[in-house]
Formats: structure tokens, sequence, C-alpha cells
């Protein structure tokens, strides 16, 4: 009693206002210290950001497919921007499709169905789609440097290009933009095919790209802006009466006028039933009869399942040499190249040679 006499004399405030008053302190200094970080430390962050630390954190997604063979004679390689693995050795390719095989065979019969393989390859592409689209934003920031405006120029973009190929900062200040003398031919012809790639890409300016045009740019697949492009090239190919939806007899009653289009030239391949299933299968979800852009958008997405069976079923009728329905291990060897060209494995190429 006489202690707590002295403390109220002396006027000390109670514990519980100077824990209070601490708190708030430290509060204060912690928002002070984000938003106003050292000048030094954000200076080092930037200068960190460059080709190697881009393609660190594209490939830290790398499937499980291919993370554990080792490169031989230059036999596999990983290129910039999440392109997929190369194979060029046939042992190593042989090595990969083994492992591909046992993933793929759910059931573990030693034999793969076309449902099997197709479910496969829909994981392998929904992976890569899922993974580009996560990684665009840290792509493009690791570009956008000079200055960081939330726009990536073609500078910007052919800077990156040419450090990630070993060139050093003194060349790509002041190169020949023309010659490119130290670049081989292989690599001036990917140069010329980003030109054109950024070319259809850059729609609000020539000179940059904004973050969605930038997934168009390296990704066109899973770029929605792309995929809504697909939805308008199909209805203006087959939306008769201009209603904004696709019946069943407009999918299905094609002529081959035109078949310099890449949809009419798809789905002329097919006979008018195969057609009309195509459409009330996998096209008109909810059954009333029409196809609004809601459900032509999943149709053209690359995830769509159709996609997948499409490919599996090419591979079977490739590789299928006994026509059990089945593929065993010493079939899908045999025909490595295609398995290794397919989406099963060079997910990436094939999707930008589509797009």
């Amino acid at each position: 009693m006489r202690l707590v006499k002295i403390l109220r004399q002396l006027k000390i405030p109670r514990w519980s206002t100077i824990v209070s008053c601490v708190f708030y302190v430290i509060f204060m200094l912690m928002v002070l210290c984000v938003t106003f970080p050292l000048k030094s430390s954000s200076q080092n962050k930037l200068s960190e950001t460059n080709a190697d630390e881009l393609k660190k954190s594209e490939w830290s997604h790398t499937d499980d497919l291919t993370k554990d063979l080792k490169a031989k004679d230059g036999a596999i390689k990983r290129p910039i921007l999440g392109d997929t693995v190369i194979i060029s050795n046939s042992m190593n390719g042989n090595k990969l499709l083994t492992k591909t095989f046992y993933r793929a065979d759910l059931n573990k019969d030693l034999t793969l169905t076309v449902q099997e393989l197709a479910r496969f390859i829909n994981g392998r592409v929904r992976d890569h789609v899922d993974m580009a689209i996560k990684a665009n934003p840290t792509n493009f920031a690791a570009i956008d440097v000079s200055p960081r405006d939330g726009l990536v120029t073609w500078d910007e973009y052919h800077a990156f290009f040419l450090k990630s190929r070993g060139l050093n900062d003194e060349y790509i200040k002041n190169h020949d933009e023309k010659k490119h003398i130290p670049l081989d031919r292989k690599t001036k012809e990917e140069m010329m095919r980003d030109k054109a790639l950024w070319s259809e890409a850059a729609r609000t300016d020539s000179f940059s790209l904004t973050l969605d045009e930038f997934l168009t740019f390296r990704h066109p697949e899973s770029s929605v802006s792309n995929l809504l492009t697909l939805v308008d090239d199909l209805l203006r190919q087959f939306d008769e009466d201009g209603d904004d939806n696709l019946t069943l007899d407009e999918f299905s009653q094609v002529s081959a006028d035109d078949l310099d289009d890449k949809w009419r030239k798809y789905i002329i391949t097919k006979t008018m039933y195969e057609r009309q299933e195509e459409f009330k299968r996998l096209i008109d979800t909810d059954h009333n009869g029409k196809a609004n852009r809601s459900e032509l958008l999943s149709y053209v997405d690359p995830r769509h399942p159709r996609h997948a069976l499409t490919e599996a079923a090419s591979l079977f009728n490739l590789a299928d040499e006994n026509n059990d329905q089945r593929l065993d291990l010493d079939e899908v060897l045999s025909h490595a190249d295609s398995f290794i060209r397919s989406k099963v494995i060079s997910t990436y190429e094939n999707f930008h040679d589509e797009f």
C-alpha cells in the first residue's frame, strides 16, 4: 500500500498506458520503414534484377519430368522465358519418355489408354498456362527497368534478350542493330520472330507493351484478350444471323467455300454428324441449342479437354502398331521423336507454333 501511495505521488502513468504507448511507437516505426525504405537497399534490389534472376524465377516452376535430368553434351537446354525443355539426345529423350509413361499410367497396368494419355496432356497444358499467368508479373517487372513505368518497351526487351544470350552491357549499349555480328543465324531468326509477335501484341502502343499485352506476346495461349479475339473470329465466320450466338445448324452446316480460314479448315475435316456431336457435347454446355460467348471462350481455351483428346488420338493412330487400343512402353519409345515434339513433352513449342 505504501508503494502505491508513493507511485501516485510521483504521478507515474499506469502500466496499461505505458504499454499502449510503446506499441503505438513501434507500429509507427514499422509503417515508416515500409513506406520509406533505405535508398541503398532499394537500389540494390533494382540492380539485382537481371536475366539470370528472371530465368531463375521462371524455372522455379519446372515440372518433375525434367528437374532431375542432367544435361550431357548439350543434350538438354532450358531457353529463356518459360520455353520447354528441348531434347536432342536419344538417351535423355528415352529416359524422359519412360518417366512420362509411368506418370501417365494411372492404373499402373503398364499400358496407356487414349483417355490416360489425354488426361496427362491436359494436365501438362493446364500447368503450362497457369505457370505462364503466374510468372507474367515477375517477368514483366524484371524487364521493365529503364524506366520502371509499368510498360515494357522494345528496347528494354531487346536488351534483356541480348543479355540472356551472354552479351555484355557494353555491346548491348553500342551494338549495330542491323548486323548483330556475335549472334548466330538461329538467334537472329528468333529475334525476327519476336519482332513479328511484338507487332501483333502491341495494341495500344506499337513501341511498348502493357502487362496483359506482354502475356499475349510471350504466351498468346494464356491471354484472355487473345482468346476473345479467337471467339470473335469464330462468330465472324459462322454466326450467319449476327445474334452473337452459334446454333447447331450454323456450326455443323459448313461449306468449303473459304478453306483459307483456319476455323473452316478445321471444321470441314469432320463429318456433319461429328460436328453436331461436338457442338452438343463440347460447346453447348447448357444444352439450350445456342452457344454464347462464354461457352465459345471455354471451347477455344487450350485447357479445354477436347484439345488434349484430339492430340492423344493422333498419337494413338501413329504409335498403336498392334491396334489393341493401348500403348505399351515399347510403342511409345519406338515413336520417341513424335512424342517429344507433341504437347506430352514440348508444350511450349506446340503452343507457339499454333498461335
